[in-house]
């Protein structure tokens, strides 16, 4: 092994984890390397520009809430600009009206209202995230799907209401309710300073904000000063030695190190050959959510200043949000939905969309460009937002603040985030939190 390149650290990821950890470390003179299987950095998010480069569109993460310091605090540092998101519908909030259901009675946002309340304070019965498995009821919570809890509430009497609580766990997790266990959403609540109120669309909520010059912007300005090297997957980690850890990459390349962060998904960790082979105890049986973002630019908003239809018919997005610049309509195919749109030909689905906005903004306008990115046809994503733990016993979790293999490799994604689980602003916390971990143990 004597010819193989070694480093104090290797970061497998260049999304928001792995650079957030990256740019710790080298502050700290540590030699460290990020290696990524894609040819580009940014994980799941993607920036694209438009229209001779006039305009920059996001297909992957995108929003930013003013709660979320980390995240802001980049932005700051780099001298990028924001830009708020702007709200063609006068309620954001109320997201199957948006689709065009029909609108909820005062008894139906009554219930909606108090289940939603019932949420944060079950929540706040968990003393934090990291101590969120050890709670009395944790064992229960983790065995009931959030769709179960729904269906069997008291207040829920009539299946519109259960629509719409159940359209707020599929637009926050990119899963179907049936497929989130409830003590994952609570400690995904658990996670977000504020609970439920600063998840909501609209003004001062999660999706406030968005990077002009495009997010994964960020992730370039964050890499300028870091050893990267792309498009070169990780086949196996071999940790049986006390001294190094050797990596091999699908180009046949062997490095090793003596530290180890998995900058990514605990739902890929199945993608990776690990001798000795990971204890079933350190796998995290999580189901990745599934999302599909298409973006159709048109030459006028027609989508404003009218009363969406209502309609029996839904299509293919769970999810609306309008764009200025470009002039844009953004929706996201969601859930099963989405597992469903990947398995059919895109030009279908680009008609079935045009086909629900000719149906809700009763309109003949046609896109003038459209844009699909697959999220869960990504062998490296598997899908987006985030990945979520389905009903199931507790006793197969990971902890959040563990190292996977004590002392040695630890994982690092969103999904570990004490914070804003699930949102660019748990990357970060998550990437620099294990980066201080891996410090002290140099």
């Amino acid at each position: 092994m004597s010819n193989i390149e070694s480093f104090d650290v290797i970061i497998v990821g260049a999304g928001f984890a792995g650079l957030s950890a990256a740019k710790y470390l080298t502050s700290k003179s540590v030699r460290c390397l990020v290696i990524e299987g894609r040819a580009r950095i940014g994980g799941r998010t993607l920036s694209e520009k438009v229209f001779d480069e006039k305009w920059t569109i996001d297909l992957g993460g995108q929003w930013i809430g003013p709660k979320q310091k980390r995240v802001l605090s980049l932005i700051d540092q780099f001298n990028l600009h924001l830009v708020e998101q702007t709200w063609y519908h006068q309620d954001p909030s109320h997201l199957g009206q948006q689709l065009g259901l029909s609108p909820l009675t005062n008894d139906q946002l009554d219930a909606i209202e108090k289940i939603c309340s019932e949420w944060d304070t079950m929540s706040l019965e968990l003393a934090d995230v990291e101590h969120s498995l050890e709670y009395e009821k944790s064992s229960e919570w983790s065995q009931i799907s959030v769709a179960q809890f729904i269906h069997e509430h008291p207040l829920v009497k009539d299946y519109r209401t259960e629509q719409e609580l159940k359209l707020h766990i599929l637009t926050l997790t990119a899963c179907d309710a049936e497929n989130v266990s409830l003590l994952y959403w609570l400690i995904l609540i658990r996670s977000i300073p504020g609970g439920l109120n600063s998840l909501d669309d609209g003004l001062n909520g999660a999706q406030h904000y968005k990077v002009s010059s495009g997010t994964q912007n960020l992730c370039y300005r964050m890499s300028e000063h870091e050893n990267i090297r792309l498009n070169d997957p990780l086949v196996s980690i071999n940790y049986q030695s006390n001294d190094e850890i050797l990596l091999k990459m699908k180009s046949g390349v062997e490095i090793q190190c003596r530290r180890l962060l998995l900058a990514f998904s605990p739902s890929l960790l199945s993608t990776i050959d690990f001798c000795p082979s990971l204890s079933t105890n350190n796998y995290c049986s999580m189901t990745m959510g599934q999302c599909i973002k298409t973006i159709f630019i048109y030459s006028k908003p027609f989508w404003r200043n009218i009363i969406v239809d209502q309609t029996d018919k839904q299509g293919p997005c769970s999810n609306i949000f309008e764009s200025n610049y470009p002039i844009a309509l953004i929706g996201l195919v969601l859930g099963e939905r989405a597992s469903y749109w990947c398995k059919r030909d895109q030009n279908e689905l680009i008609e079935s969309i045009i086909e629900q906005y000719s149906v809700l903004y009763n309109t003949n306008e046609k896109p003038l460009q459209t844009f699909v990115q697959y999220w869960p046809k990504e062998s490296l994503s598997k899908g987006c937002y985030a990945a979520v733990y389905p009903a199931s016993p507790c006793s197969t979790w990971r902890n959040r603040t563990k190292a996977l293999i004590d002392g040695r490799i630890w994982l690092a994604s969103t999904e570990m985030a004490l914070e804003w689980i699930g949102y660019i602003e748990g990357a970060i916390e998550a990437g620099e939190r294990f980066a201080e971990e891996i410090h002290r143990t140099l």
